[in-house]
């Protein structure tokens, strides 16, 4: 263990002397600042330390400086340490953690736009960052730009304010809500997926967006996941901590192989997996389009898939397992959707919505529904054989 003389003291194994200065800040939080003097002799230790304590409040400050002995020059000198500075060493710490290009992209994009706000520059001493920097962002960029885009930026700034806290190169900000409302319930109706599908360029397309309304799946689950038999065994990840199965029936098997092979296809043409899974994403909203329904995304077919299953079940503990719901008050959200209003929208399910008695995986594994729909579409085992 180090033995401390005073405020110098020497490190086990270095022949150097130390010297740590100790403060309470604002808040009573017990704070420390330790350097090493660069030299063995205690007397000139001495006058090293006399010299850091002199400059004492400056380090309270948050000020670094470089030491006179260290510049060979017989004054030291105060080196602010920047916003700038702190963000470059958040980037390195992105990079060195192995994080996807896309993302550190994203901090880059949110720090420009923090810069353009003028809440904050680049030589601004990152100690002197206003605590109230998050609500100065959101204030000018709303009515700029959409509440998604504001929101974005704001969750990558809180990321970038949390490592300098952590690093306690700042004090504590004061958080600031999101500009986003909650996003409404969103669906397919019949009508709706009919006219989407007729408007679609190929059969390849349909039965995947047919898949997608079938099975709950997020846009990349299909691609990510492996296949033990008729079910689809989805990993965790963020949204859903745990595993989730999905059961297939044969012919969604034979979907999920086309599915898989357009996918692989477009990774190796675009070299990105993000191009193999948006290229469904891309061709619904064309679609949506074409027959006056723009705003739907990938993302409202599970919405449908969720709603759809509610109608079929009425059990909402087992649609919220089934989709891989964390919190079941997200479910329970699509539960106010009574049968009579669901029969307008959906009146290919008048048997099921009626007597509510039909059993929960009916909707999902070979049902007679399922398997009239793909008939529908005129897909026959002849098609399959290869």
């Amino acid at each position: 263990m180090a033995k401390k003389i005073r405020n110098l003291y020497k490190r086990k194994g270095s022949k150097f002397w130390y010297c740590c200065l100790a403060w309470r800040d604002k808040n009573g939080k017990h704070k420390t600042y330790t350097k090493s003097l660069g030299t063995l002799d205690k007397a000139v230790a001495w006058k090293r330390y006399d010299e850091i304590d002199a400059y004492l409040d400056d380090l309270k400050k948050g000020y670094r400086r470089d030491w006179s002995w260290e510049r060979n020059s017989r004054k030291s000198k105060i080196i602010i340490f920047t916003v700038q500075d702190a963000f470059d060493k958040y980037l390195q710490y992105q990079e060195s953690n192995g994080l996807k290009p896309d993302t550190i992209l994203g901090s880059k994009d949110a720090y420009r736009r923090l810069m353009k706000s003028k809440c904050a520059s680049p030589s601004l001493p990152i100690k002197s960052l206003k605590g109230i920097v998050l609500d100065d962002f959101k204030a000018y960029w709303l009515g700029k730009h959409s509440p998604n885009y504001i929101s974005q930026g704001l969750n990558k700034i809180k990321a970038f304010l949390n490592y300098c806290v952590d690093k306690r190169w700042m004090s504590n900000y004061k958080s600031v809500q999101s500009p986003l409302k909650a996003k409404p319930i969103s669906y397919f109706t019949d009508a709706e997926f009919k006219a989407v599908m007729d408007a679609m360029e190929s059969d390849e397309l349909r039965r995947a967006m047919l898949f997608y309304r079938e099975t709950g799946c997020r846009k990349r689950e299909p691609f990510i996941s492996r296949r033990v038999g008729n079910t689809l065994i989805i990993p965790p990840m963020k949204k859903n901590p745990q595993e989730r199965r999905v059961p297939l029936s044969d012919i969604m098997c034979k979907v999920h192989d086309e599915m898989m092979d357009r996918f692989n296809k477009r990774m190796l043409k675009c070299k990105s997996e993000k191009a193999g899974w948006d290229w469904y994403y891309i061709k619904l909203k064309q679609s949506c389009k074409v027959v006056g329904i723009d705003h739907k995304t990938l993302h409202d077919l599970r919405d449908t898939f969720i709603i759809r299953l509610w109608a079929v079940t009425g059990d909402i503990h087992m649609v919220s397992t089934m989709v891989g719901h964390t919190d079941i008050k997200q479910t329970v959200e699509y539960a106010r959707f009574t049968p009579p209003e669901l029969l307008v929208h959906f009146p290919s399910l008048k048997k099921w919505l009626k007597p509510r008695i039909i059993e929960a995986n009916s909707l999902l594994v070979g049902s007679e529904m399922v398997g009239s729909l793909y008939k529908s579409l005129m897909v026959t085992d002849g098609e399959w054989s290869s």
